[in-house]
């Protein structure tokens, strides 16, 4: 697992990278520059995380992404100037990364259940937020099917945050016909808060 705080050019970026003509294409229909940014950290960040990988990412039907060979399992994600991928060759994997604002607060009762927004409570609230988003948003995309639904499906357990930078709590995903627990490892970084899981 690995964090890449953007500070290159484009092209400083895109420098030692070799991408499919598919990739270029899609980077190439990308009009935000931020955004091109992004998701060249990512496979730079890939590449430092799989040594002398050239195959391309490609995505299923549901917009989850794989290595070509299926080597390994991957999850991105990305926020404002940070890029963050985790990878494994035995287990499902899922990672947020998530600037820490005041926005999340007005959306909170959209993806917790009455449950979860009783026991985060008001101490460190915009934190707690973002591990309970970061910590569905993880579990999604292991199970990496669009009809889980993070309000009704994932509910993530109490636990003492204390307003401490790094730590743990667990969540379970509920479907008619699947069930399991993930222990989800959080931790704050300049202001964002990173998220991950695996089973």
């Amino acid at each position: 697992m690995g964090v890449w705080h953007i500070g290159e050019t484009e092209n400083e970026l895109l420098d030692g990278l070799q991408l499919s003509e598919a990739e270029q294409i899609f980077l190439g229909s990308l009009n935000n520059e931020s955004r091109r940014k992004q998701w060249l950290a990512c496979r730079s960040l890939l590449h430092c995380l799989i040594p002398g990988i050239l195959q391309e990412v490609i995505y299923d039907e549901f917009g989850k992404p794989h290595l070509k060979d299926l080597s390994a399992n991957i999850s991105f994600s990305h926020s404002g100037e940070f890029a963050a991928v985790i990878s494994s060759r035995r287990r499902n994997i899922g990672i947020d990364i998530e600037k820490i604002q005041n926005r999340i607060e007005r959306v909170k009762e959209r993806f917790l259940q009455d449950m979860e927004l009783e026991q985060i409570g008001h101490g460190c609230l915009l934190e707690k937020l973002a591990i309970y988003w970061g910590a569905k948003e993880a579990v999604y995309k292991i199970y990496g099917r669009p009809e889980l639904e993070f309000k009704k499906d994932i509910f993530v357990h109490y636990f003492d945050y204390l307003c401490a930078p790094s730590g743990t709590c667990l969540a379970t995903m509920t479907t008619p016909d699947y069930s399991k627990d993930f222990t989800i490892h959080y931790e704050m970084i300049s202001g964002y808060m990173l998220v991950y899981a695996y089973d």
